[in-house]
């Protein structure tokens, strides 16, 4: 680790940036329904059994690893909404050393500090460091799994295949996508390492006990997943591969272009490099290649699967192969070239995401605060599921504790009302607002207030309408 003594400025000021971006504007949106529901599973209190329940009947048994850790967060720390994104913001943070070590163990030169760079202020790796889902903590345990797998090329050390065990399960019984990874590192053992029996055995021993640690510990889970006959992702379209969600990676059309073809560009260039000298980099591409065309061939096959924030991880390969790649060019003026362009655009793109960022999630809060101005303190919600309303007012209720006046209902006596607004969630109701079943006849509508993703309706008892 001399590498950290010599530049440890530079580490420390990438983590700092990391930190700030990351803890900036933390709680300016409230939690969209996805949240809402990692808020509700991690529920503390609640018996464990009863978490794994409806980690089952929300997740669908993903992200298991992440409700038990916010749990246990809440019950340390409290049950608050505003302190939740804490979780995934560490993780979020925690991964940029580790994304400069493994490019450290990659290469020699200076493509860690690239590498650091672009991962600090990449708006994507952000923004999910600051949502209550278990993205972070996937590319945070995919990072771990990467270093302890090449560690073990280089050294064979023994706690190395232990830890590569443990990570890899624990990433794996989090999100089935991991093996993507492990599909991959199997690829790149019989490409380079069929001579070395010791290694080569080893390594596909260790990853065979983790799919069969996996099968036992999710079994019901795997074959929930499988029963699934609709899924809410979308088959592929023919513009996907022109753009293979670099848009979304790197914030605009224009700067997923900018990416995208410098990566054309540097992998077509350094191919004599790949193939030759640097065998560790083909790792990576295998798991960008793979990555898309595993979840592609299986969604052709039975259901498709295959969205951005499920393949976080490819941002490794992605930052690792650009970044290692530029400064292997030989062509001084070419470098430069790319590296302005390179830099310059993503500072300028990330700005504007970052610093200029609008509310784009449903604000519950404002309704509330607005709520509070009225004189009904009464609030119902819209007709809707069970399920998606337990995650509607768990939260509600969560915010406005504080509260003494405010009366949040769920079973509804009409007589004993004058007035009450109806909150409706509009991306679960189809963006209307109907009148709920339960007001009956004598209820009226006075008026309606709209907030991002969300509308107020104010009924009152027609008799002590003016």
């Amino acid at each position: 680790m001399s590498y950290i003594k010599k530049n440890y400025f530079f580490i420390s000021s990438l983590i700092l940036l990391s930190l700030v971006l990351r803890f900036y504007n933390l709680n300016l949106d409230d939690l969209w329904l996805d949240e809402l529901a990692s808020l509700w599973v991690a529920d503390p209190n609640i018996s464990l059994s009863e978490t794994l329940e409806r980690n089952i009947e929300i997740n669908i048994g993903s992200h298991l690893v992440f409700t038990i850790i916010l749990k246990y967060f809440f019950l340390l720390f409290g049950y608050d909404p505003n302190i939740a994104r804490f979780v995934p913001l560490f993780f979020g943070i925690i991964s940029v050393p580790l994304i400069i070590y493994l490019t450290k163990i990659i290469s020699k030169n200076s493509s860690w500090l690239l590498v650091g760079f672009l991962i600090s202020i990449n708006y994507y790796s952000i923004s999910y460091s600051q949502e209550l889902r278990s993205y972070s903590l996937i590319f945070f345990l995919s990072l771990l799994n990467l270093i302890f797998f090449l560690k073990i090329l280089d050294k064979k050390n023994f706690l190395y295949n232990v830890l590569f065990y443990l990570t890899s399960l624990i990433a794996a019984i989090n999100h089935i996508f991991i093996f993507i990874i492990l599909f991959s590192q199997i690829l790149f053992l019989f490409i380079f390492y069929r001579a070395d029996k010791k290694i080569f055995v080893l390594i596909n021993f260790n990853i065979l006990a983790i799919f069969i640690s996996y099968l036992l510990f999710m079994h019901d889970s795997l074959l929930t997943q499988m029963a699934i006959k609709e899924f809410w992702i979308e088959q592929v379209k023919i513009d996907f591969f022109i753009n293979y969600y670099f848009s979304r990676f790197f914030g605009s059309k224009i700067m997923g272009l900018i990416y995208l073809s410098i990566l054309f560009y540097l992998l077509w260039g350094g191919k004599k490099i790949l193939l030759n000298h640097s065998n560790k980099l083909v790792l990576f591409l295998l798991i960008l290649i793979n990555s898309y065309f595993l979840p592609i061939i299986y969604g052709l096959i039975s259901r498709p699967i295959l969205t951005d924030r499920y393949i976080i991880f490819v941002l490794i390969p992605i930052f690792i192969l650009i970044s290692v790649l530029i400064f292997k060019l030989e062509n001084k003026k070419t470098k430069k070239i790319i590296l302005i362009i390179l830099i310059i655009s993503t500072l300028a793109n990330n700005y504007i995401e970052i610093f200029e960022r609008k509310n784009t999630k449903p604000e519950f809060k404002k309704s509330i605060l607005f709520i509070k101005d009225t004189n009904s303190q009464n609030l119902m919600l819209s007709d809707n599921s069970n399920l998606i309303n337990n995650l509607i007012s768990n939260y509600i209720k969560l915010i406005t504790v504080k509260n003494s006046e405010f009366k949040f209902h769920s079973n509804l006596d009409n007589s004993s009302l004058e007035s009450i607004w109806v909150m409706c969630y509009l991306p679960t109701t189809a963006f209307t607002c109907d009148k709920p079943l339960v007001l009956n006849g004598d209820f009226v509508r006075k008026r309606g207030v709209k907030f991002n993703l969300i509308k107020l309706e104010l009924y009152e008892v027609i008799n002590n309408l003016d």
